[in-house]
């Protein structure tokens, strides 16, 4: 009988943990899309002012949201961090031709 709970302890304090780490890649995901979010929406504003068009706009926003996310310590690839600009982008657009 004991060891039955054992395994019951082992196997829920395995799936508690898993569960924290997901809520917390869950956040963190949350955060890196704010923020990108705000680098975009920042690079779209000043863009026409300084002329910046194309791919400049997008080194921009990804050097941004770079220097935004370590500012709170959280680490991520170049390569997703462009695809979550990207995303926005693509949104931001979609929702400007519906206007």
């Amino acid at each position: 009988m004991n060891i039955i709970i054992y395994v019951l302890v082992g196997i829920a304090f395995f799936l508690v943990n898993l569960l924290l780490h997901s809520k917390k890649a869950e956040s963190q995901v949350k955060i890196l899309r704010k923020i990108a979010t705000h680098a975009v929406e920042y690079v779209e504003q000043i863009a026409t002012m300084k002329g910046i068009h194309g791919e400049a706009k997008k080194d921009l926003a990804i050097q941004m949201t770079k220097k935004m996310l370590s500012q709170f310590h959280l680490k991520v690839s170049d390569e997703i961090i462009e695809t979550v600009i990207e995303s926005i982008v693509f949104y931001l657009n979609m929702q400007g031709g519906k206007k």
